[in-house]
């Protein structure tokens, strides 16, 4: 099914066009053709993941065609001259998944672009064989910290676990080194790349200004008592937190509702936290709602006063901080975090936010209320935060002008750090 044509229009004297589907939404320019190389993006994430439209966004606006190639559902997969789309069926498991990885790169190969950008460390493997067979260079995205997430799940002494991060740390730092170049999330994270002489750019979890271009519409004192969960529901991400505040704040009859976006890795996922919500006594306070495309997620995030941002210990890096962050200061609403170092200190400087010294549900519930007390005066704070996030948090002023260097340099095959 071609995807719809929305509109054309003038940005910055460009004229535009708008491809979208149900899952994603992309900005073209109208004088982008076949002509153009092709950016090739093989993953195994899901279709639609925010971070892989952004980029894909800076480098259709670099001069690239793109072809999506993601795990997912839908009907309406894009067949645009200039965006082209590749969906694979959704994993059942983390086993599945990693079986999708030649899949997926069989199908990439055969596309035959002028350069790829991958987004997992799954396929370093395979965008080493494709940048020796073809002579093309790859950009490897690095969405968290790998080596420490990778590493947790070995089960083996602590001690054991820091030296497979060691390894796995090199594993991905040297394969950069001879596909290409690296795209990383913070400046903690480019140390590493930098020192073999990778080349690297920067690019935090920024939103879009283009989606987050408005103050909030709703008054605080009409949002303040919606919470939303934005991230996936895993115990990493904090489902038994989550489970145990709307727990708490049923029973002491605090008039906080919870939204959380039904967002599950694989069904078993969606079964443990059923479980958690079980033996919580199914809190009637606590909501599950459709997934959505990216696009439309400032308008839900407008209608909610606070967000939720639940790392669990050990899972992920203490230097990560969740692009969630990022989107519930722009949308104006109070950012509610656990116990984690980068997300709290981003908090505290950036954010009108809630942090603990634990994951204490009563003690993050009071705080909770705490902050919604004088309801005119935390209005005109969000109001401010939000403004200001939108001059230093956002995509397109902070991300894309390196990235879209990055993608320029290796298409050329400047490979200099």
């Amino acid at each position: 099914m071609e995807p719809v044509n929305l509109s054309e229009s003038s940005e910055s004297g460009l004229r535009r066009r708008i491809v979208e589907t149900t899952a994603w939404k992309l900005s073209v320019p109208a004088d982008l053709t076949l002509e153009a190389p092709l950016l090739v993006i093989p993953t195994v994430h899901p279709r639609g993941d925010r971070r892989i439209l952004r980029c894909a966004q800076a480098a259709l606006d670099a001069g690239f065609r793109i072809h999506l190639l993601w795990l997912g559902e839908g009907e309406d997969i894009s067949t645009d001259t200039v965006v082209g789309e590749s969906v694979f069926p959704s994993p059942r498991s983390a086993w599945a998944r990693l079986r999708s990885v030649g899949q997926v790169s069989n199908i990439a190969s055969e596309l035959d672009g002028a350069i790829w950008h991958i987004h997992d460390y799954y396929f370093l493997g395979r965008a080493r064989a494709w940048a020796k067979r073809t002579g093309r260079a790859v950009l490897y995205d690095v969405h968290e910290y790998y080596a420490d997430y990778y590493s947790a799940k070995v089960p083996v002494p602590r001690a054991l676990q820091r030296l497979v991060a060691k390894f796995i740390e090199r594993y991905q730092v040297d394969a950069a080194l001879k596909i290409g170049g690296a795209n990383v999330v913070t400046e903690a994270m480019a140390v590493s790349f930098r020192s073999k002489g990778v080349p690297t750019t920067v690019s935090p979890n920024f939103p879009l200004l283009a989606q987050f271009d408005h103050l909030p519409e709703k008054p605080f004192a009409e949002r303040w008592s919606h919470v939303l969960h934005i991230g996936t529901l895993t115990t990493v991400y904090g489902t038994q937190l989550l489970v145990e505040l709307a727990r708490r704040s049923e029973e002491r009859q605090l008039p906080f509702s919870f939204s959380a976006i039904e967002r599950f890795p694989s069904p078993a996922h969606r079964e443990i936290f059923l479980e958690l919500v079980a033996k919580a006594g199914n809190p009637k306070n606590l909501h599950l709602i459709p997934p959505r495309p990216v696009h439309d997620m400032p308008a839900l995030l407008a209608t909610a006063g606070f967000g939720l941002s639940l790392l669990a210990i050990d899972g992920q890096n203490e230097m990560a901080i969740p692009s969630k962050n990022y989107e519930y200061v722009m949308a104006g609403m109070v950012d509610v975090v656990s116990n984690r170092a980068a997300q709290r200190s981003f908090v505290q400087e950036h954010a009108v936010g809630v942090s603990v010294d634990g994951d204490d549900p009563d003690t993050i519930l009071d705080r909770m209320l705490d902050a919604a007390s004088d309801l005119e005066q935390r209005d005109a704070e969000l109001r401010e935060k939000a403004a200001t996030a939108r001059q230093n948090f956002t995509w397109e002023k902070a991300v894309e002008p390196g990235l879209k260097s990055i993608l320029g340099r290796l298409l050329q095959g400047d490979r200099t750090p």
